[in-house]
């Protein structure tokens, strides 16, 4: 077996897994599992934000490995999958570093699960249902289907031009935002507001959000700060390009008539499980586990919404069915092999409360234009408004971490 072959599949393998949206865990676990099975015991390996960095030691010299990673990140559920089988098939290959590179570089180069219209118009559909959940009219929702299919459009067809992650997710944001407030007159919603942020609601990075997290508590320090930091960049560039849109639309602040809550909660139920699997569609999720998607988000919602029904704390609810899904997550991706983080990020995303977000923001905009009669109780309400979306997800964030720290803290990630 040639060691210098070797050291490079190593690194094939690592950053096949970290461009797919692997945590640095399961990277590291991987790599030095795949050089157990090749008879090498010492590699080291470093995964920082934009490098990672190896060492494979044999015998009286050193290999050393770097690779700069450049593109952003793109969540390839349906490429860790079969990394997964690869991994857990290995002994078949007999050291043959040639089959196995041959393997690997079939997964980073093959095309997606889906074709990009199925992509398109299952992210439209996604972020409707995320627009049902949050009281959206019936015209908002065609509002949000053609606004998000407009903003995933520009995003597939010039973010590989724009070349920068940031610049990228402000154009998309941007597009989005002003599609939906030149069709909102056109179609007499009375929910604009929630038409705007539910069409850019796949631009959020919940993945990067969560594994960030789990760096950090597994000891991966500098990964997740700069993965945190992106992710807070992100929300402050959406939320920047929202503001032109959203000075375009009534600033009045929507009331809702009371629902039925037994037609609700159901209601609710299942229009997270849609919009979770759209979310899937666009994550590449192999349609295997597209069912287990919708099962996850559909539960977590169920017990959120009647958690709030009986009277509990909706932070507590929120958590709680957070929890439960990402448990549910967890045997669903042990069995399909895939990480169970990332089905409950699918899941957690329809639970963004993206109705506070866009009203918190809606009265600091308002009373940055001043005009305005009565700008303490807006500001109030803008604040209260923001904390609680701010509160929310951080009882979403722990809902997911909390019961994957427990369930896999001795499991090694392959």
């Amino acid at each position: 077996m040639e060691k210098y072959e070797s050291a490079d599949l190593y690194l094939d393998l690592a950053v096949i897994l970290y461009e797919a949206g692997a945590t640095v865990q399961r990277v590291g676990d991987s790599v030095r599992w795949l050089a157990g099975q090749l008879g090498d015991e010492k590699v080291h390996i470093s995964v920082g934000y934009e490098v990672i960095e190896m060492s494979v030691h044999h015998g009286d010299h050193t290999e050393n490995r770097l690779y700069v990673l450049r593109d952003p990140i793109r969540v390839n559920v349906s490429v860790l999958h079969q990394i997964s089988g690869i991994l857990h098939r290995i002994p078949s290959y007999h050291e043959n570093i040639s089959a196995i590179r041959d393997d690997l570089t079939a997964v980073r180069t093959m095309a997606p699960a889906y074709p990009v219209p199925v992509i398109i118009v299952g992210t439209g559909i996604a972020c409707a249902a995320f627009g049902w959940i949050n009281h959206a009219d019936l015209p908002a929702l065609w509002v949000i289907f053609l606004s998000a299919i407009f903003a995933l459009s520009i995003r597939l067809r010039f973010g590989k031009d724009l070349n920068n992650l940031y610049l990228s997710t402000l154009v998309t944001a941007l597009s989005g935002g002003l599609c939906a407030a030149v069709l909102a007159p056109f179609s007499q919603t009375q929910t604009p507001q929630v038409a705007l942020i539910s069409c850019v609601l796949f631009l959020i990075p919940g993945a990067m959000l969560i594994n960030g997290g789990l760096d950090i508590i597994r000891d991966h320090t500098s990964c997740g700060i700069a993965r945190l930091t992106s992710v807070f960049t992100q929300i402050c560039i959406i939320s920047g390009a929202l503001l032109i849109p959203l000075g375009m639309m009534t600033p009045a602040i929507q009331i809702h008539t009371p629902v039925d809550v037994i037609s609700l909660i159901p209601t609710m139920a299942i229009a997270a499980g849609i919009a979770a699997c759209g979310f899937g569609i666009l994550f590449n999720t192999p349609v295997s586990v597209l069912v287990g998607c919708f099962i996850c988000s559909a539960v977590a919602r169920l017990i959120r919404e009647t958690g709030i029904s009986f009277g509990f704390d909706p932070f507590f609810s929120l958590f709680l069915g957070m929890s439960i899904a990402t448990i549910i997550a967890a045997g669903i991706g042990r069995y399909a092999r895939v990480p169970e983080v990332l089905l409950s990020v699918i899941a957690g995303i329809p639970m963004v409360p993206g109705l506070a977000m866009i009203q918190g923001l809606q009265g600091l905009f308002t009373l940055a234009h001043g005009g305005t009669t009565q700008p303490d109780q807006v500001l109030i309400y803008a604040l209260q408004q923001m904390l609680y979306a701010g509160v929310a997800i951080l009882a979403l964030v722990g809902g997911i971490i909390f019961p994957i720290i427990i369930i896999a803290r001795k499991k090694l990630r392959i």
